[in-house]
């Protein structure tokens, strides 16, 4: 009987430390490589206004002239607002240049850094508050290049 009721004490923080490990886990950026930058540009297909990130969908030219779909995070709605986002900010056929810390994996997913529109104004991401990154003035200029061929700055 008391080790039934020691376990049942003890049995919310289990759940607890477990609930937020996986959220700990959840929430790592270690995916994306913040030692290189790759510099892609596109049409934006969709933009996914959503918790807990926020994607852009980003439609590339390849050298060979295939396109390719990118995945961009671009952080928490709360987050973007707060660094001057708004949900219209960017719309699905926008011609934009994105420079990301790309996934370490080699897939086209990657994490904004800058984010520059056809007429030059730029958002930032949350990225580029991270590492080495390029500031709001950096050119985010340069043929797209897959992230196996990104070098580091």
């Amino acid at each position: 009987m008391r080790a039934k009721v020691r376990m049942n004490s003890l049995l919310p923080w289990i759940v607890a430390t477990c609930f937020a490990a996986k959220a700990a886990a959840h929430h790592s950026t270690a995916e994306f490589d913040y030692t290189k930058q790759v510099t892609i540009k596109g049409a934006v297909k969709e933009v996914q206004w959503t918790n807990p990130h926020s994607y852009i969908q980003l439609m590339v030219d390849g050298e060979d002239g295939a396109k390719s779909q990118w995945s961009v995070e671009i952080g928490s709605p709360s987050l973007n607002v707060n660094m001057g986002w708004r949900k219209d900010s960017v719309k699905a056929g926008d011609l934009v240049s994105m420079v990301v810390s790309p996934a370490r994996n080699g897939k086209h997913y990657g994490t904004l850094r800058v984010l520059t529109f056809a007429d030059g104004h730029k958002l930032e991401g949350i990225a580029a508050k991270v590492g080495a990154g390029p500031g709001p003035g950096a050119p985010a200029g340069g043929p797209p290049k897959p992230p196996a061929a990104a070098t580091a700055p």
